[in-house]
């Protein structure tokens, strides 16, 4: 049952409008893979708090990109976007974060980076090296936290995601390992609503929380069990989905019946 309802949702979810309050959409807007893996990188970087301020921000940072962002990190002439700023990253941060991908980039992309057995280890190899290539400035490495220190780490499975499946709306640019080793992107809303599903028990959203998730979701896909990722965030942001009852909204939700709140 819980698989019919959640593949019910993903059918439901109508793709192209929910993309237009999602960061994906810029990297979606090149078609060339540098452009594209760069844009998804500082997409996913930038990818909290309110969609419209980090959407500004990052439509400042692609505007002076002048339509190629792969090309614009690696120039490293980022005069164009002095002053940007985006809640604690002050304009300096955003300015290393577009060197660092200007780095990634120019060191074979940022694909090569993530070498390991599980998405666990691919992301605190990858995390190292990076972290060995940025400033140790407190509020940039925030945009480096790591497993090992219990981050959730939403922001880069988030970009593995993007990056690594290949049905819609994903980019499925990396081939290198299988979209059933990676961790779900665990935000508020995918944390919420998981919870009123039964399919996590922690109280609170670190890493072990995402594990266990992703671990419950491939009981139902084994070989893709991120598929439900984006129909569950969007149910969230879209606000569909309130996190209680609410008789306007929960009767027309297909999860409603295996749900808390719903029932």
């Amino acid at each position: 049952m819980l698989r019919e309802r959640l593949d019910a949702l993903v059918r439901n979810t109508p793709i192209e409008s929910r993309l237009a309050r999602d960061p994906l959409r810029f990297a979606r807007r090149f078609s060339a893979r540098a452009d594209q893996e760069v844009a998804a990188f500082l997409g996913a970087m930038l990818a909290f708090g309110r969609v419209e301020l980090f959407g500004a921000v990052l439509e400042r940072i692609f505007e002076a990109a002048e339509g190629r962002p792969a090309d614009f990190v690696t120039r490293g002439d980022f005069r164009a976007i002095r002053g940007l700023y985006y809640r604690w990253h002050p304009s300096e941060d955003i300015a290393d974060l577009c060197a660092l991908a200007g780095r990634a980039t120019r060191e074979g992309g940022f694909e090569r980076l993530f070498v390991g057995r599980d998405t666990t280890e691919r992301l605190t190899v990858a995390i190292d090296q990076l972290r060995a290539w940025s400033p140790a400035r407190a509020s940039f490495r925030r945009f480096l936290p790591s497993p090992r220190d219990g981050s959730a780490m939403k922001r880069w499975c988030l970009y593995l995601r993007w990056m690594v499946r290949v049905e819609e709306p994903d980019l499925g640019l990396w081939r290198s390992f299988s979209p059933a080793s990676l961790v779900i992107p665990l935000d508020t809303h995918v944390f919420r609503i998981s919870r009123l599903l039964g399919l996590v028990s922690r109280a609170t959203p670190g890493w072990a929380a995402a594990v266990e998730l992703t671990r419950a979701l491939a009981r139902l896909d084994a070989a893709d069990p991120l598929r439900y990722d984006f129909a569950l965030a969007h149910l969230g942001i879209s606000g569909e989905c309130l996190g209680r009852r609410d008789d306007a909204i929960c009767p027309a939700c297909p999860l409603s019946d295996i749900c808390q709140a719903g029932r």
